[in-house]
């Protein structure tokens, strides 16, 4: 069932992890679907972390033709595809065999970190996205969009981050900008662990909580009781 949070974002609330990840998998294959039908190619960007894998190895399968869909990144961490960060590389591994024809857009080998965010803009081009997969830190950060950082400032479509506070220190990452322009923004959390974070998301706009500066009436957040309970508590979700 579909809630409403403050501000005009949509919540749909699930039991635990494993019904959130199934029902962010039929979501994201109805997206790109539609997407696809209306202008023949469809582009989405995914998020890493442990959270949305388990998505992700649902969503391989349930797309009918994985060639007329470009997967672009809502951030990379700036080390080669084969290191244990690389978020192109979850993705890859995650959505499986069942993606054939996959296409990823990964960052270009070598070069500074700035360099690698000018190629990447350009690689995305100036058409928006369709939709947009994002998770959510304890800290409250989504990409590599960390809370009170420079990089919530910046212009254009991709920002490069020298200095995040996660280990590794230099990413490239999707700006607010860009998220703003995306047709759909999907946000998935679970565990009690990233609550608070959440019902930060969910309140006042401000820098110390980069998703609470995404446009509400376009955010849609999936995401278990464990994680809501907090934002369900302040009043910030209401059925």
């Amino acid at each position: 069932m579909s809630e409403a949070a403050a501000g005009g974002a949509e919540v749909r609330a699930f039991a635990d992890p494993e019904a959130t990840a199934a029902a962010a998998a039929e979501l994201l294959a109805e997206l790109l679907a539609a997407a696809a039908a209306r202008s023949g190619r469809a582009r989405i960007a995914l998020s890493g972390g442990g959270t949305p894998v388990a998505a992700y190895r649902r969503l391989g399968p349930l797309v009918r033709d994985w060639s007329a869909i470009d997967v672009f990144l809502a951030d990379e961490r700036c080390v080669p595809f084969e290191h244990d960060d690389s978020n192109a590389r979850l993705v890859v591994e995650s959505l499986g065999a069942g993606a054939h024809d996959l296409l990823v857009h990964r960052l270009v080998e070598g070069g500074s970190p700035g360099d690698r965010a000018r190629a990447y803009a350009h690689d995305l081009g100036e058409t928006p996205l369709d939709v947009v997969l994002l998770g959510l830190g304890e800290d409250g950060h989504t990409a590599s969009l960390f809370p009170g950082h420079g990089a919530l400032e910046a212009e254009g479509r991709t920002v490069a981050v020298l200095d995040s506070p996660k280990p590794p220190p230099e990413r490239v990452t999707l700006t607010v900008p860009a998220l703003c322009a995306a047709g759909r923004l999907v946000l998935l959390v679970t565990g009690a662990g990233k609550a608070d974070a959440l019902a930060r998301s969910l309140g006042e706009p401000g820098p110390q909580a980069p998703v609470s500066l995404l446009p509400r009436e376009r955010l849609l957040v999936l995401a278990d009781e464990d994680a809501l309970a907090p934002a369900r508590a302040a009043g910030l979700v209401r059925s």
